[in-house]
């Protein structure tokens, strides 16, 4: 029961860090290209970018695990609301770590605009794991 509820925090507590992160990097940053020139944006994206990846790969890890966990543990074949919020959980997490794969095909305006479409897919998909979170059980 104990591990239950760590797992419990340990996956709310990387969620919300990961939701942030990607709330961070849809919404805000993109603001300070109207503030700063492109060399700078780019250099502020540049020294930012490695910091918030490598702190995503340990916290997506982290939040893998924490839902795999709880996803065994509150199985249920029926709940098919359950089983979409794990389809996007993954296809969330997919979409994380196969970014740099992705982005690195692409080249100036052409990878800033898929990077903003990525970025508000996975905030989407995000939001709609919350609210899946939050309805599943009480149906």
């Amino acid at each position: 029961m104990m591990f239950l509820i760590v797992a419990k925090l340990i996956h709310i507590a990387s969620a919300i860090l990961f939701i942030g992160c990607i709330y961070f990097r849809t919404f805000i940053l993109p603001r300070a290209r109207f503030a700063l020139d492109s060399a700078q944006f780019e250099a502020m994206e540049n020294a930012l970018s490695p910091r918030i990846r490598s702190i995503g790969k340990i916290n997506n890890t982290f939040l893998l695990l924490s839902g795999l966990f709880l996803a065994y543990a509150y199985f249920e074949p029926t709940n098919a609301l359950l089983h979409l919020k794990m389809t996007l959980g993954l296809i969330v997490i997919a979409m994380f770590f196969a970014a740099p794969l992705i982005m690195h095909r692409f080249m100036g305006e052409k990878k800033q605009k898929i990077k903003t479409i990525y970025h508000h897919s996975m905030f989407a998909f995000m939001v709609a794991i919350v609210i899946l979170s939050q309805i599943m059980f009480t149906l």
